[in-house]
């Protein structure tokens, strides 16, 4: 019998939305857009095709595909793994952090 060994505290639910990431650096702030894979009540996955550190903070809207207004999520980048699909995106982990 084969069982599944889940870690995490809350589900995920699939989103596959667009998602706008800003990233403070410095004096400067770098938008980057992409999309949001999944989210739950402690952490969010992007498809993004720049490289983040693990530490960087960033600002996530979730755009919504009817009259609701976008999710907005400040959070914390604790995974950066290149995708080895010849795209040149990385999946990146966030642990957030508040939402507005």
């Amino acid at each position: 019998m084969l069982e599944s060994q889940e870690n995490r505290n809350f589900m995920r639910m699939a989103v596959n939305a667009d998602a706008k990431v800003t990233l403070a650096e410095g004096e400067s702030k770098k938008v980057l857009e992409g999309v949001c894979l999944d989210l739950s009540a402690e952490g969010l996955s992007l498809q993004l095709s720049a490289n983040l550190e693990v530490g960087d903070k960033v600002f996530v809207e979730i755009s919504s595909s009817g009259p609701v207004a976008p999710l907005k999520i400040n959070a914390e980048v604790v995974r950066n793994q290149r995708l080895d699909d010849n795209s040149g995106d990385s999946l990146v982990g966030c642990r957030i952090i508040s939402m507005d």
